[in-house]
């Protein structure tokens, strides 16, 4: 009877010595994440030779002094030279060797003998900004471009000392300390505002549009600085570009070409020598170009062939292939789903809205090439065009595309203050840009382009700055930067010919 009696006293004490051995087990430790995810490219490398492109923007001098630089990556930090990032996020992709060096660096894989037809490409962004492309070759071995200068780099160890991670970590906060205030109370935020207007002064009764950038950057929303210089400055993966119209005149004939180069140092741009082809040459005969967009790789452009009964037709480019004058298809960026899109628009813009249109015998079907970028309320939209002959008069109709333009053409565009809330603050808006940071709001006019504070999600009573625009002079890049890059940024504008705005 003992016995059974200490059985059931046992058996009813059993939960609770479980209860107390699970409370006295570290359990967190057992189902936490491991903290051992390593970066597609990690350790410490050096560098170890160079190829210098002919479109470099860096002389020889200057690239052998990258020799024996090292590189880290580690998840906390990547470090190439003088340049670095903190808190990198990592992405790879595999591409086809040869499409991939010749659209991106306009070079073939013999010049970097590259034998394989696959490689693997990795990128490395921080803070909203793309900080290199890697080419790795294997695990030991990696490219990497800098200005235009492939430079060859060697792994020597596999791990970074964290005590390294820490001293780039100091480094930083030191560079930006002021006073009392931490480092996460500050809001640094520059932005690129590339504009453009018509010449009124024009000697030809033809369009003419003149082109130029404004840098504006603030610290803990006070604006520090404000420069502009002519033509568009656009900062690309590859360092900052010079984007610009040419024209020509030949036996009273006008042709507009437009310019994409890399910078050199010494301010002035590169000339890439690659000829249009025969194509094209034909197609842009007496005419003019209209920029409508500039981003980091692609531009939407307008093309006038006032020969032609005013023609207007829309073109769509990556930056690196402009010169080659064969515009991409819809279906590049936005894929068949997007092209179904832009057919359904079309059809439904000319035969619902436009009835008269429905038994005609005018030509309407839609080209899958002819779509750009404007802007409407605040944000890039996609549009397509319908370019037709009537009555012997060239004509077009726009039609709205149902895409939001992917972030590989539109890195950036978020208006998380609603477009009626910005009319209510300034009735006479037009535009509107939000930084990342969300602590400035930047509002088009006719006349201005004000800067504005952002308190609590809220517009400020009145404006911080005040830039005078030209006559019918609109926006056509908006590229931000914030942490430490607004002052790497103005230094490279004020490098090109950039004047303070009075």
């Amino acid at each position: 009877m003992k016995k059974v009696l200490l059985l059931i006293i046992l058996i009813l004490i059993m939960p609770f010595m479980i209860s107390c051995n699970l409370e006295n087990t570290e359990i967190t430790d057992k189902i936490a994440a491991p903290d051992n995810i390593k970066p597609p490219i990690s350790g410490k490398w050096i560098v170890e030779d160079y190829k210098i492109s002919s479109i470099s923007s860096m002389n020889e001098k200057t690239a052998k002094t990258y020799i024996g630089k090292e590189a880290l990556f580690d998840k906390e930090l990547v470090a190439i030279g003088d340049d670095y990032c903190l808190k990198p996020s990592f992405k790879i992709k595999n591409v086809k060797t040869s499409d991939y060096l010749i659209y991106q660096y306009k070079v073939n894989p013999d010049f970097l003998n590259i034998d394989k037809d696959e490689i693997q490409i990795v990128s490395i962004k921080g803070e909203e900004q793309i900080f290199y492309e890697i080419i790795k070759e294997s695990d030991e071995r990696i490219i990497v471009n800098i200005d235009g200068v492939f430079f060859y780099l060697k792994q020597v160890s596999k791990e970074v000392q964290d005590e390294k991670v820490a001293e780039y970590y100091y480094t930083d906060k030191a560079m930006f300390r002021m006073a009392d205030v931490e480092d996460k109370d500050m809001l640094r935020t520059g932005v690129l505002i590339g504009l453009k207007s018509l010449d009124t002064d024009a000697e030809e009764d033809l369009e003419k549009w003149n082109y130029r950038t404004i840098f504006i950057r603030s610290y803990n929303k006070e604006i520090v600085s404000t420069y502009e210089k002519n033509n568009i400055f656009i900062p690309r993966k590859t360092g900052f570009w010079e984007i610009k119209v040419d024209r020509k005149r030949t036996d009273d004939k006008i042709n507009d070409k437009i310019i994409a180069l890399p910078y050199k140092k010494n301010k002035k741009a590169v000339d890439l020598k690659n000829g249009k082809s025969k194509k094209d040459k034909i197609k842009n005969k007496n005419t003019i170009k209209n920029i409508l967009y500039a981003g980091n790789d692609y531009i939407s452009i307008e093309n006038v062939n006032y020969s032609n009964k005013g023609e207007r037709y829309l073109e769509f480019y990556p930056i690196d292939n402009i010169d080659k004058g064969k515009p991409i298809k819809i279906s590049d960026i936005l894929g068949e789903n997007g092209k179904e899109s832009f057919l359904e628009e079309a059809n439904k813009k000319i035969l619902l809205e436009d009835k008269k249109y429905k038994d005609s015998s005018i030509g309407l079907s839609p080209n899958e090439e002819s779509f750009g970028l404007f802007r409407r309320n605040g944000h890039w939209v996609l549009k397509g065009r319908i370019n037709f002959v009537e009555n012997g008069i060239y004509s077009y109709k726009n039609f709205n595309i149902k895409a939001i333009p992917p972030k590989e053409v539109v890195h950036y565009d978020e208006l998380f203050i609603p477009w009626n809330a910005v009319k209510t603050k300034v009735p006479e808006a037009l535009d509107a840009f939000i930084s990342p940071n969300e602590d400035l709001i930047i509002i088009i006019t006719n006349n201005n382009l004000l800067v504005y504070l952002i308190d609590d999600g809220q517009i400020g009573d009145i404006p911080v700055a005040k830039i005078k625009l030209k006559s019918t002079e609109k926006v056509v890049m908006a590229e931000w930067a914030i942490g430490r890059y607004p002052l790497v940024w103005e230094g490279e504008f004020l490098k090109h010919e950039a004047t303070p705005i009075k």
